[in-house]
């Protein structure tokens, strides 16, 4: 109100009798509180339906992403779009491929397929109701980088719901804020998954690791996947128009033209191609030999390394339920001495506030340690994944930036050693879903050799 007086604005409501340039009457501030207070009110009812909502493992969204569309028979249940989500799946795959958003999103206009807005401006044309009937787009064909990356980022596509994913601090401000992972509300498979769950995480991994092309036009194929062992960044991938190919190579971040903090840890990418090739057709052919072994071989390597720290988790869960009984018992006696006139109330609620908080707490970390037994689970499926890949590819002769992205989880870089009269140069490659598996056809490292007195660029 006060801003509208500087502002010189006349205020009119009838249903109240207002108008400021009469005068704003004793009533006006009492007004203000009543509406306030009712603004507030209503927004916390309506804060508390969603909660609930969101809470059951309801989909607390208006509609559905693109992708699915709402079930005809049940409009709390999503299905599968059979036009938009191969789509989504192709974005997905892309991206895996080594192509950033602003590459799918190029690729997709190419290929003319149809954005957001168009497909459903598209699958409304024939609606009964001309009202619901959307517009088709001046460009139908035009993604934006923005809208790859929402598709790229959400949950949902592996068949969960995600609520609560973004909160405001007040009820008067319509900005919306990122909640943390563990603030949300996830409920797992409750609709058609378009990707797993394997394939999304790796993509969020190769999204931290952006790959930009260099001004010959070419892209590293392992660019974002190789570290230094000694330093632990990453290896630069460098090249120029006047290379052929062979004289492409990886360098530490930190190495700067022996200007920096680190050594060169120096690697041509057509030798680091021969290497992780003949590692990936060797791991597919161990595992083809025998799957059923593999399974058992790895799971019991998991179970040992997992030993200790189980024995260590059952012992803090003893404790820790221990420790919530007693807990019990001293609120139980607090209130008592309260009562009795003992203990102020002041006092009372202070402790007992102090004693429910750390309650709260051991309730959580024994939800935590309980879920070791998931753990488990999950390992499984880390293991089925793997084997999965191999079968996929059957035959693998040639590495393109999927095969690379779906297998490697990282490269390790050691530093050359030329003390035998030879360069000789340690490659740890660790694998997605089975890393750092003590198996010697996975886990042990290569040892590449070369004449110490060969020249870089041969």
């Amino acid at each position: 109100m006060e801003m509208l007086r500087q502002k010189g604005v006349r205020l009119i409501a009838i249903n109240d009798g207002v108008d400021t340039e009469q005068g704003e009457g004793e009533f006006m501030p009492f007004r203000n509180i009543l509406n306030e207070f009712y603004a507030r009110d209503t927004n916390k009812k309506i804060k508390s339906v969603f909660q609930a909502k969101g809470r059951a493992g309801k989909h607390v969204a208006s509609s559905p992403p693109y992708g699915y569309r709402l079930d005809p028979e049940d409009k709390d249940h999503w299905i599968i779009d059979e036009e938009a989500a191969p789509v989504v799946k192709r974005i997905f795959d892309l991206s895996i491929d080594g192509k950033g958003p602003e590459q799918i999103a190029r690729t997709l206009e190419q290929d003319k397929v149809l954005t957001t807005k168009a497909l459903y401006a598209k699958q409304s044309a024939n609606h009964p109701d001309k009202k619901k009937r959307r517009k088709m787009p001046e460009r139908p064909y035009h993604w934006s980088e923005q809208s790859v990356v929402g598709i790229l980022e959400r949950m949902e596509y592996t068949g969960c719901t995600c609520n609560f994913k973004t909160y405001s601090k007040s009820y008067k401000l319509k900005k919306r804020i990122p909640n943390a992972v563990e603030d949300m509300c996830i409920f797992p498979d409750t609709q058609e998954a378009i990707v797993s769950q394997a394939q999304r995480e790796r993509v969020q991994e190769l999204r931290k690791n952006k790959r930009r092309p260099t001004k010959a036009e070419r892209q590293g194929l392992f660019s974002g996947l190789l570290f230094c062992a000694d330093c632990g960044s990453k290896l630069h991938f460098a090249t120029c128009k006047s290379f052929d190919g062979k004289q492409d190579h990886y360098v530490c971040a930190n190495y700067k033209s022996n200007w920096g903090t680190c050594s060169a840890h120096y690697i041509r990418e057509d030798v680091l191609r021969e290497l992780v090739l003949e590692r990936i057709q060797a791991v597919n052919d161990y595992i083809r030999q025998d799957v059923e072994g593999f399974q058992e071989e790895w799971l019991q390597c998991s179970r040992d390394a997992q030993e200790q720290s189980i024995r260590a988790d059952k012992k803090r869960l003893e404790q820790a339920k221990k420790r919530l009984s007693d807990l019990d018992l001293i609120i139980s006696r607090l209130y008592e001495d309260h009562v009795l006139g003992n203990l102020s109330m002041e006092r009372y609620q202070k402790m007992t506030a102090n004693y429910e908080a750390e309650q709260e707490q051991l309730k959580l970390e024994i939800g935590v340690i309980e879920d070791w037994v998931e753990t488990r689970e999950d390992m499984d499926d880390n293991v089925d994944a793997f084997i999965a890949l191999t079968e996929k590819y059957v035959d693998v002769t040639e590495l393109t930036p999927m095969i690379v992205n779906e297998y490697i989880k990282k490269i390790i870089v050691y530093s050359p050693d030329k003390s035998s009269g030879k360069r000789q140069q340690k490659i740890q490659i660790i694998f997605n879903f089975v890393d750092e598996v003590d198996i010697p056809s996975i886990a042990e490292p290569i040892v590449y050799e070369r004449p110490a007195n060969s020249r870089k660029t041969a």
